[in-house]
């Protein structure tokens, strides 16, 4: 088996990006993975030295908007140039204040939270990890998709499935649908890395959004539960020994 494809999200619940290869660190999400966040200005996620739960946050689980502004992050120059429907464009530095004040201000006139009776709150917050990134569980900040496991689903429901609707790191090809349901307490290796698998990732309605049109178009936790028994696909890692991966490296289950 191999993995596929490499992808982060350096703001939560925006556009991915597509890597080549990175560096894993023990301890750590993909480089600038999560890295940044929306934070509900009525909460209190602009503390950036604890974890915080997505409800904290701006997310497509609520916001399903969300996906439809579409951001490129620079890594060289920590810029990020976004664009919405209706002709909003513009970019921002994430490194500075006004920069990341500047993204804040087009997602909130974005998603409507600057006007009218949809203010939940106003402007969000775009805030910045201290440690780690902006994970949604504290057991393993790397995450993988058995890509026939979502074929699997794909057969039941007689339609695709965009994989970016998982929002996973690592995309694995060459094992059977569902092997890395087994995988929790077993170790992996990429590489010249070593990964630890903590847990299987439980889903929520943000699978349901259409990452290219926005629309909740499928059930897919409905239809998860009906033919599985489960609402779960793909699972979570640690990262116990660091080093370089790409795509098209060989993954061997070590235990």
């Amino acid at each position: 088996m191999h993995i596929s494809k490499i992808l982060r999200y350096p703001v939560k619940s925006l556009s991915v990006q597509e890597l080549t290869r990175c560096r894993l660190t023990p301890g750590q999400g993909l480089p600038f993975d999560r890295h940044w966040a929306l934070a509900r200005p009525d909460g209190d996620a602009a503390d950036n030295t604890a974890w915080h739960p997505k409800s904290h946050f701006l997310v497509q689980v609520r916001e399903h908007e969300l996906s439809q502004f579409r951001t490129h992050f620079d890594e060289a120059s920590l810029r990020l140039n976004f664009e919405a429907p209706g002709g909003m464009h513009g970019s921002g530095k994430l490194d500075t204040q006004p920069g990341r004040d500047a993204i804040a201000t087009a997602v909130a006139k974005h998603l409507g939270l600057d006007e009218g009776p949809q203010n939940e709150g106003g402007t969000p917050i775009l805030v910045e990890a201290q440690e780690i990134g902006y994970f949604d569980t504290t057991k393993g900040p790397v995450s993988l998709l058995n890509m026939e496991s979502v074929r699997a689903l794909e057969k039941l429901l007689s339609r695709q499935l965009d994989p970016l609707r998982f929002r996973m790191n690592l995309l694995l090809e060459g094992l059977p649908a569902w092997a890395e349901m087994h995988w929790p307490g077993k170790r992996i290796k990429i590489g010249d890395t070593v990964l630890e698998i903590t847990q299987i990732t439980g889903r929520c309605k943000a699978t349901h959004i259409n990452p290219d049109s926005g629309e909740l178009d499928v059930k897919v936790l409905h239809a998860l539960k009906e033919h599985f028994g489960h609402t779960q696909m793909g699972i979570y890692a640690e990262v116990v020994e660091g080093g370089d991966i790409k795509a098209g490296d060989t993954v061997t289950l070590l235990d």
